[in-house]
């Protein structure tokens, strides 16, 4: 991988998470909301700006970035928080524009997904034909092919002996060989070399796999056919990834998820295999931050965790306390801590068995 590509590869998600967060700042703003702060990174303090009582800061460390919100900690700290004239809390909005507060950072991200699959469809193009030779396009990480460091533009020559001619010759084989380890040879720049590799039975499709996409040509739409391009993808993500993480919970389907480290692989992936699958990263980046953010799980770490909490209170007649809301923020940073170093150690150990490949 090009360790070169991390900074910019930092800066991406670090755009991602401060267009979230401006959806947060602009709302609160719209309603009349005090805004102390918008920050961009964390850490020590590069530069700062104020303008009409907000403080804007730029800060040393490039991974996101946060809007202070009056009223926001309240909701955890109590109302120990010394209010100003003219200051206007969080909190002492309707329950509706409390919502729209709340969901305008993932709508942000979802509006941004949309518009960059737009771009992709009509600057760069989309898939419009599978190539029928066993070239690879696609590797996708932590799968097998990817362990077995197997990569974009590689040519299947032959599987167990067998000379492969053509995609479905290779698909055919890999599905019918779940769990069974498979000797494949592979042509990359004109040298050839062997790798012993393993499909994994995905009980989705019923089938062995080992993560791999053929190559392919784009084709570019008309900028009417780009902009439902746009909606159907991000529909289908609204639909999809929600869907995906039951299946997995439940054991349905295979777990892939990637952390930090497996996003970098994908990405350095991405860039080998030309602009689309690149940008086609970043939509869907974005489409899964939204989403997940998105997820009614009363956790006040999510912004869907927070709507199911004020609606919850609406319900009851009565607030939760804050030492109630500081607990449920502890168990959600808790479960995001614990899902960050299960992913890290996921991605550490997937990206070795490639090196040693």
């Amino acid at each position: 991988m090009n360790i070169a590509l991390v900074p910019v590869f930092i800066f991406i998600l670090s755009f991602i998470v401060v267009i979230h967060e401006f959806g947060h700042f602009f709302l609160a703003r719209l309603f009349g909301v005090t805004v102390h702060e918008f920050s961009v990174g964390f850490g020590p303090l590069l530069a700062k700006k104020v303008r009409h009582g907000i403080q804007y800061f730029l800060r040393a460390i490039p991974l996101g970035g946060f809007v202070k919100i009056a009223g926001m900690d309240i909701a955890l700290e109590g109302e120990a928080a010394k209010k100003k004239p003219g200051d206007r809390f969080f909190w002492e909005l309707p329950l509706g524009k409390k919502i729209l507060v709340i969901l305008a950072g993932p709508l942000n991200n979802l509006l941004l997904a949309i518009i960059t699959y737009i771009f992709v469809a009509a600057v760069i193009g989309v898939p419009h034909q599978f190539m029928s030779e066993p070239i690879i396009g696609v590797v996708e990480p932590k799968s097998p092919a990817f362990e077995g460091g197997l990569s974009p533009g590689d040519r299947i020559v032959e599987i167990n002996g067998t000379p492969i001619k053509s995609w479905n010759q290779l698909t055919d084989q890999i599905h019918n060989s779940p769990e069974q380890p498979l000797t494949i040879k592979i042509e990359r720049n004109g040298t050839v070399f062997t790798r012993e590799i393993k499909p994994f039975y995905d009980p989705a499709r019923k089938v062995g796999r080992i993560g791999l996409l053929p190559a392919y040509t784009l084709r570019r739409l008309s900028f009417s056919q780009s902009v439902k391009y746009g909606l159907i993808n991000t529909g289908y993500g609204l639909v999809q990834i929600p869907t995906s993480i039951y299946r997995m919970i439940t054991g349905q389907e295979r777990a892939g998820a990637a952390g930090t480290l497996g996003l970098f692989a994908v990405f350095d992936q991405a860039l080998q295999s030309g602009f689309y699958l690149f940008f086609a990263m970043i939509a869907g980046i974005n489409l899964f931050f939204g989403v997940f953010n998105l997820l009614p799980i009363p956790l006040p770490l999510l912004d869907g965790g927070w709507i199911v909490i004020f609606i919850l209170e609406k319900i009851r007649k009565k607030d939760f306390t804050a030492e109630q809301k500081a607990t449920a923020q502890l168990i959600g940073l808790a479960a995001i801590f614990a899902l960050f170093i299960i992913l890290t150690y996921s991605d550490l150990t997937s990206m070795i068995k490639r090196g040693l490949n």
